[in-house]
């Protein structure tokens, strides 16, 4: 099974970015034999989503070829997004008009909303409400949101990480698993050609 973790901050070595590597080290320890795939946005620095991605041309080619092969061939998606002025970032928006070929369709995603202070509510409610018409991505009912996001480190938190975040990640992850698992079949009956996007 293979498991994509998205960065959608647009800062170079960002929090969101050190998260992921948190959360990807965490699915390991839940199963040794995960594969896994990170993007972080800032590093991709992918272009807004133009008419001309249809060309193939420069980044459309090889790079983006690339991100969406390793999409296609996941099994469930977990989106780690800041909040920017109380909105989910543009990178995050992006992604979710790039992925247009059924990369995220009828798989799991997991939103990880990260604040460095006591925010991290609104991306979530965002990307519920306008993220999966024509991706179908399947968003689980549970979220993770890591507030005062500096203080973030498993083990030895900052006075202001509860001490039950760490369990609560982990019931999430194991969560997120299984309906990856699970719904793998119904990837068998989707018509992508006659319903490719959502009403």
């Amino acid at each position: 099974m293979k498991i994509s973790i998205i960065s959608a901050s647009h800062r170079i070595n960002s929090q969101s970015k050190r998260v992921s590597s948190v959360l990807q080290n965490n699915l390991s320890n839940i199963d040794p034999k995960l594969n896994t795939f990170i993007l972080d946005l800032a590093d991709a620095a992918l272009p807004l989503w133009s008419p001309e991605k249809k060309d193939g041309k420069g980044v459309w080619g090889d790079t983006w070829n690339l991100i969406s092969e390793n999409f296609n061939n996941s099994d469930g998606f977990i989106l780690v997004v800041p909040e920017y002025g109380g909105m989910a970032t543009p990178a995050a928006k992006n992604i979710f008009l790039l992925c247009g070929n059924g990369e995220f369709a009828h798989k799991p995603g997991l939103i990880v909303s990260v604040s460095s202070g006591n925010g991290g509510a609104y991306p979530i409610s965002e990307l519920r409400m306008s993220s999966y018409k024509n991706t179908h991505i399947m968003w689980i009912p549970e979220n993770i949101i890591i507030r005062n996001v500096e203080e973030f480190n498993p083990g030895t938190h900052g006075d202001n990480i509860p001490e039950w975040l760490d369990d609560r990640i982990d019931y999430v992850l194991k969560l997120f698993l299984t309906y990856a698992s699970n719904m793998r079949p119904l990837r068998d009956i989707i018509n992508r050609k006659d319903f490719g996007n959502g009403m």
